[in-house]
C-alpha cells in the first residue's frame, strides 16, 4: 500500500470509528453519490475539463478572456448545455458557475434512488 492510498485509509477510518450503523450507511450513500456525480460530471461536460490540456499559449488566451477552443465545438457544447438548463461556457470557454454539478449531483441521487430504492 503506498503512502497515498494509506493516508485515504486513515481520513476514512477517522470519519466512520464514531458513526452509528445508520451513519454509517449515510457515510457512504453520500460517498457514493458524490463519486457518481463527478462521473456524470465528466460524461455530461467534459468541456468543463478542457482547460487541463491547455498549451501555454491556451492559458495566456484564457487569462485574457478569449477561449482557445474550436467556435464550432463551442457552440455545439453550448447547444448542449441549454437543452440540460445549464448557462453556456464563458467568453474564456469556461464554466460561469456552478450549475452544472447540481445537475450532476441531481442526477446522481436520482440514480442511486434507482439502485437503491428501500433505503
Amino acid at each position: 500500500m503506498n503512502k497515498v492510498k494509506r493516508e485515504e485509509a486513515r481520513k476514512l477510518r477517522e470519519a466512520t470509528e464514531n458513526l452509528s450503523a445508520d451513519e454509517l450507511k449515510e457515510f457512504f450513500r453520500k460517498r457514493e453519490i458524490q463519486a457518481l456525480a463527478k462521473k456524470i460530471h465528466f460524461e455530461l461536460f467534459p468541456e468543463e475539463y478542457d482547460f487541463m490540456m491547455d498549451s501555454i499559449a491556451d492559458l495566456r488566451d484564457r487569462r485574457r478572456g478569449v477561449s482557445p477552443m474550436n467556435p464550432e465545438y463551442t457552440e455545439r457544447a453550448n447547444a448542449r448545455r441549454e437543452e440540460l438548463g445549464v448557462p453556456p461556457l464563458g467568453p474564456d470557454g469556461m464554466p460561469t458557475c456552478q450549475t452544472s454539478w447540481k445537475v450532476a449531483y441531481a442526477e446522481a441521487e436520482a440514480e442511486a434512488e434507482r439502485r437503491y430504492p428501500n433505503e
